[in-house]
């Protein structure tokens, strides 16, 4: 196993560039687009026919850089937006207008805060990979927030088995995320490549690793790997014993030979998961608005890319979608977000508990908590709503914050149960 590294893995790692350019290649562009339907046009038009609305009763943050401003409702109506203020306020506001609204109250734990804003992620590459397994500690689809308890070869085992059956014939087992940090070492426990080749299963199987540019393979893929070297006179090996050796000490293809899977991935398996990508970006921007986030700021580099997140500035999506060039670590935000690969659940409170988990922080560190949620919700121009939660993150021990609900927008929700 390579050790001692320096090398994080990330989306923006040349395996995922050329990995793009590989299936651009097996579809146009205009296949990919043209049998899409938006889904978000008629949600749209419902949400804007929404009535006026009071929320009160609840904590309510009109912004998270002066957190410790206090305020008794938030009514949501054409003419004001979002407008803060005592609840007598608002009244006499809707009286002097002859305005009707909905009154909504919140019970005295239920908090109202800006949406929050997902940074530095890479959909498109995101949007194929989520179409592989994950075989990080959250589960095959990452549906869970906490890590399971026993994260350990024998979980990778049962995992592999368990995926094998449930695939035909042809197809390769491609995962992701595999978390070889947290996994326990001894002597006793083999590699990951050794145990997929202790395993019966007669497919190619091929897993990256969540941090380290590595990707686990049984013999069946090493043998497609090498003859297809072989057959380019592009082979550094002398035989596939040679090859082998060389893999056994690494523990698998390691960096810029990850390149080497490009040829040998199975093109009709790529092209059904290209042919599905725009239903899963459909899909992730549907968890994202759940999640409470109402933008995304993407750094996609590749052409192919750039190309569907321009097909994607459009005004009916539910969250909205800004293109920023890869120097995503901008002074304005006063802490970093955590990085995109790997990809976690789709939650601002899991990443706030990643960085709570990190650096020790707990409910006393109040400040840290709002620094955080702060940067997370980005300046105050960009909030395009503000959330229901059913507890204040600024006073969760971080136990607690992956139990946090967003229970919906304020400018849709009708109730709260």
């Amino acid at each position: 196993m390579v050790a001692n590294t320096h090398l994080r893995f990330t989306l923006q790692h040349q395996f995922f560039d050329k990995l793009l350019d590989k299936i651009s290649s097996l579809i146009s562009f205009e296949s990919l687009t043209h049998p899409h339907q938006n889904r978000f046009i008629n949600q749209r038009q419902d949400k804007n026919g929404c009535s006026s609305r009071v929320l009160h009763g609840g904590k309510f943050y009109k912004t998270l850089h002066s957190a410790d401003e206090s305020y008794e409702a938030l009514l949501i109506s054409d003419q004001t937006e979002h407008w803060f203020a005592s609840l007598d306020e608002i009244k006499s506001f809707l009286n002097q207008h002859n305005m009707n609204a909905t009154f909504i109250e919140l019970a005295p734990n239920q908090t109202v805060i800006p949406s929050f804003q997902k940074t530095n992620m890479n959909l498109v590459t995101a949007s194929l990979l989520l179409q592989w397994f994950n075989f990080g500690p959250f589960g095959f689809h990452i549906e869970w927030l906490k890590e399971m308890p026993n994260y350990n070869g024998s979980y990778i085992t049962r995992a592999l088995l368990y995926l094998d059956k449930s695939l035909s014939e042809k197809e390769w087992l491609l995962g992701y995320g595999l978390h070889s940090n947290i996994m326990p070492i001894s002597g006793n426990q083999p590699a990951i490549h050794q145990i997929m080749n202790s395993l019966d299963i007669c497919r190619p199987v091929c897993i990256l690793d969540a941090h380290l540019p590595i990707a686990y393979i049984n013999d069946i893929t090493a043998a497609l790997v090498f003859n297809e070297l072989k057959k380019k006179g592009d082979s550094p090996y002398t035989d596939f014993t040679a090859f082998k050796n060389q893999l056994d000490e690494q523990g698998g293809l390691f960096d810029k030979e990850l390149l080497w899977l490009i040829d040998v991935f199975p093109e009709e398996q790529l092209q059904q998961q290209v042919s599905h990508l725009l239903s899963t970006i459909d899909d992730t921007l549907c968890k994202s608005e759940e999640a409470g986030f109402s933008s995304i700021l993407v750094n996609d580099t590749n052409t192919f890319s750039r190309a569907i997140i321009d097909y994607y500035q459009d005004d009916s999506l539910p969250v909205k979608i800004v293109r920023v060039e890869p120097a995503t670590d901008s002074d304005n935000y006063k802490v970093k977000m955590a990085p995109e690969y790997p990809i976690e659940p789709l939650s601002p409170f899991r990443e706030l508990f990643s960085v709570m988990k990190g650096k020790g922080w707990n409910k006393e560190q109040r400040s840290s908590m709002q620094a955080f949620c702060t940067a997370a919700s980005g300046s105050e121009g960009d909030f395009q709503s503000y959330l229901v939660l059913n507890e204040d993150p600024l006073d969760a021990y971080k136990e607690d914050l992956l139990s946090i609900q967003v229970l919906g927008k304020t400018d849709t929700i009708e109730g709260i149960s």
